[in-house]
């Protein structure tokens, strides 16, 4: 949250200089010690180090808490009600909904807790001039601790001392100012919507169809997805142009889009406040479109359970980046923090690093066709799997309780055996573009040869080249060409096949 000009202590001390009174004050300045950042465990009413001293000078029993009241210097208030242990925001209608439960112990603590750093002065009576410029008049937080024998603890906490991690404070019990650690002030300078639990975005890899990227002023990238029977997840990109993912981007995106996570609730975006955060000129769009499908999980008690996702559209708009690691983020018009880190894949998508530079790569998918046609002939390669079946009927499984098939493969009709066809297909894999052409285009024309890929689901991969050069073919993908391949690449990959394929042509 925004927070208005911290002067500090160093305008004070100014002030004092000039006026020519206070010696005490300046010289306790002079000897101020070296700031830590550790603070001390809850049980030590005191902790010392060689240079900076933690005191409990206050303390409440946590159980009889009954209501912490939160007031900011620009205008925000909440309330929090203790229960069992828990604390829970009271709404505007009088319900109460529980906060993100990783902030309720530091909370707690620090409502029935009273830890100081040092004394700045014994007597604030005696510097009511000065309190605006520590930020205590007004505070900038104020905490208000009632427990259920009618007592109750006010802290007010400031601003902080420049360059270090104190900030000033005072509480109800006596009439002297101190500093106090950071984690004080950083404990409450929480709204109500940061303290209440995210509801986290269900997304599912396996369940992804569709992923849109709308950077600010650029070129929309859309990219669709695909999922057989047996988990295999094929990418393709749809805009700007149309063309296969490589299998590992395609991962990429996907794994960013499941592991997306909310941070920081900050707030409703409203038409007046949407600029601030820089969502009117959002730096990227992102839209995720998920099917409907099953989620399987394993219980505590090591019980598999299986739940239906329904089908949803989730929509992120990243807006300016708030310190190093942060940027805002809307999402159903709320305003959340989120990390860097988990959206860097979106904010620096680039389409051609997208596309696949091995063409004849298929993943996982099981292959039932190649069809090569060049100048030298036909090369018809076709794969039969049949499910084995035992004497009593029963499919045969394996171990894992797959379904065990026999393998028939012919070239132009002659059997094969599976490892000739395996070598044959890791060779085809293995083949991959020389470099980019200049632009994207769809040639036509005579080709040089052309490979017709078919999986078992029935998808199919049309590879085209056209002679370029002497030594470069242009290759088309599905009709698109964005690069350039070794003219040798084919007749490298096929290797024993190319022999096949010379003798189909003078049958």
């Amino acid at each position: 949250m925004d927070k208005p000009e911290k002067k500090g202590f160093r305008r004070f001390v100014p002030l004092l200089i000039l006026i020519g009174v206070l010696l005490l004050a300046i010289a306790f300045v002079l000897l101020l010690p070296v700031i830590k950042n550790t603070f001390p465990a809850d049980n030590a009413a005191s902790t010392s180090s060689t240079a900076t001293t933690y005191t409990l000078i206050a303390q409440e029993d946590s159980q009889t808490l009954d209501t912490i009241t939160v007031s900011h210097a620009d205008g925000d208030s909440y309330t929090l009600a203790y229960q069992d242990g828990m604390l829970a925001l009271v709404l505007d209608n009088g319900e109460t909904e529980l906060i993100n439960d990783s902030y309720t112990d530091s909370i707690i603590k620090y409502a029935t807790q009273v830890y100081i750093m040092e004394t700045v002065v014994e007597d604030e009576s005696e510097y009511l001039e000065n309190l605006p410029d520590m930020g205590l008049d007004p505070p900038q937080i104020e905490v208000v601790s009632t427990f259920t024998d009618g007592s109750a603890i006010t802290i007010d906490l400031g601003y902080n001392l420049n360059t270090t991690t104190e900030y000033y404070f005072r509480w109800s019990g006596d009439s002297a100012i101190y500093f106090c650690n950071s984690s004080v002030y950083q404990t409450f300078e929480y709204t109500a919507d940061m303290l209440l639990t995210i509801d986290q975005p269900s997304v599912l890899s396996t369940l992804v169809e569709r992923i849109s990227i709308l950077p600010h002023g650029e070129d929309a990238i859309v990219c669709t997805f695909e999922t057989d029977e047996n988990d295999t997840v094929t990418g393709t990109l749809q805009s700007p142009f149309v063309y296969p993912m490589d299998q590992n981007a395609a991962d990429t995106l996907l794994t960013a889009a499941e592991n997306f996570r909310l941070g920081t609730r900050v707030g409703a975006v409203t038409d007046e406040n949407s600029a601030d955060y820089g969502f009117d000129s959002a730096q990227v769009v992102i839209k995720i479109a998920q099917r409907e499908g099953l989620y399987s999980t394993t219980d505590s008690d090591g019980v598999l359970q299986t739940y239906t996702v329904p089908a949803s559209d989730l929509t992120l708009t990243i807006g300016d980046q708030e310190g190093e690691f942060f940027y805002y983020c809307e999402v159903d018009d709320f305003c959340y923090r989120v990390s860097s880190f988990l959206i860097a894949s979106f904010l620096h998508a680039d389409a051609m690093n997208y596309v696949t530079l091995q063409p004849a790569d298929l993943g996982d998918a099981v292959l039932q066709s190649i069809t090569l046609q060049t100048g030298d002939g036909t090369l018809n390669i076709r794969a039969t799997y049949t499910e084995s079946v035992l004497p009593n009927n029963e499919l045969e499984t394996d171990e894992n309780g797959d379904i065990v098939y026999t393998t028939e493969i012919t070239a132009n009709g002659e059997a094969i055996t599976e490892e000739a066809f395996d070598d044959f297909m890791s060779r085809l894999a293995q083949m991959t573009v020389s470099g980019k052409l200049s632009s994207v285009s769809e040639p036509d024309g005579t080709p040089k040869w052309q490979m017709i890929l078919t999986t078992t689901q029935g998808k199919t991969r049309t590879l085209t080249a056209y002679t370029m050069d002497s030594f470069s073919d242009m290759l088309a993908v599905d009709g698109v060409a964005m690069h350039y391949i070794n003219n040798e690449a084919l007749e490298i990959a096929m290797g024993d096949f190319a022999a096949l394929l010379t003798q189909t042509d003078t049958q």
